[in-house]
């Protein structure tokens, strides 16, 4: 059953392990680079902090010899700044003023150094971008092969499913949840499991919808889905969900990856889609958040 899916005389595990060869290799260069980025950046930065702190301590000198000329009441008429010829202070050195903070910035900016200090500040942020981007590169790596593998299981689950050979290991129990298909081909409905007979695998279920006065059911295991968390939902996965304020279920996409509502572990888990099919007047089609336990994959 496995080969099916493969072509040639090539087994699934064989094709696995050969689009696995690379991947270490890739990933430990990934690794490796980012290293050496980080390395760099430590280095920027231990530079870009010498030159603040020498910036800071040249204006701190600078301003030590600021004088505060007074009225002999002891009245302050304002300061008094010193002559420096590297200032860039508009008013002259004799004048008592009270400065603003841009006169100030203008009286203690060293400009050769402040450029070097915004120098090195673009570097670092250049290479922490590097870095970020690198890592992204390893992540995606390693997501396409894990996407890869869940996608292979998936086909090998329906290849088995098929041939009779699939035991899910979970037996339908009283009261559980299901997507039920009252006629083969119709639309999937949001019903309660009375009964699951293991010999001949037909279901008994009651309608959730209120209005059908839970109108009881003899189903087929091919026309019911038992309802479990979906696990590993990404925003864009194509799922069926029950339409709000119906028993329904309609195909929909997700938006957001599911979240528990509420604080505590007892909040009820909602995941935001959007249904197929559901614009409005205006075209736009509005999110809506549904119980995780109301959604299934496409049967």
């Amino acid at each position: 059953i496995v080969n099916k899916i493969m072509s040639g005389d090539e087994t699934y595990l064989e094709a696995f392990i050969e689009g696995l060869s690379t991947l270490p290799h890739e990933v430990k260069r990934n690794l490796e680079l980012m290293k050496d980025l980080d390395k760099s950046c430590s280095k920027k930065g231990e530079e870009l902090l010498q030159a603040q702190q020498q910036y800071v301590e040249l204006a701190q000198e600078k301003l030590s010899r600021v004088r505060v000329v007074q009225n002999p009441d002891g009245s302050v008429v304002g300061l008094q700044l010193a002559d420096d010829e590297g200032s860039s202070a508009k008013r002259k050195a004799t004048e008592a003023f009270i400065p603003t903070t841009e006169e100030l910035f203008d009286y203690t900016y060293q400009p050769e150094l402040y450029r070097k200090i915004r120098k090195l500040q673009e570097e670092c942020m250049q290479k922490s971008d590097e870095k970020v981007y690198v890592a992204q590169q390893a992540f995606e790596l390693i997501d396409t092969q894990v996407q890869r593998l869940d996608d292979d299981l998936a086909e090998m689950e329906k290849l088995l499913q098929a041939a009779g050979s699939f035991d899910t290991g979970v037996t339908a129990k009283e009261n559980d949840m299901a997507a039920a298909q009252p006629t083969p081909g119709s639309e999937w409905i949001l019903a309660k499991v009375i009964h699951h007979d293991l010999n001949t695998g037909m279901y008994e279920l009651a309608d959730e919808d209120v209005e059908s006065s839970n109108k009881i059911m003899h189903l087929p295991e091919g026309q019911v889905i038992v309802l479990y968390p979906v696990e590993k939902l990404r925003s864009g996965d194509t799922v069926f969900a029950v339409y709000p304020d119906t028993t329904s279920f309609y195909q929909a996409t997700v938006v957001q990856a599911p979240r528990r509502q509420g604080g505590g572990g007892g909040g009820m888990s909602l995941v935001m889609v959007k249904f197929h099919d559901d614009a409005d007047e205006a075209g736009v089609t509005h999110e809506k958040a549904v119980p995780l336990k109301h959604v299934m994959l496409p049967p």
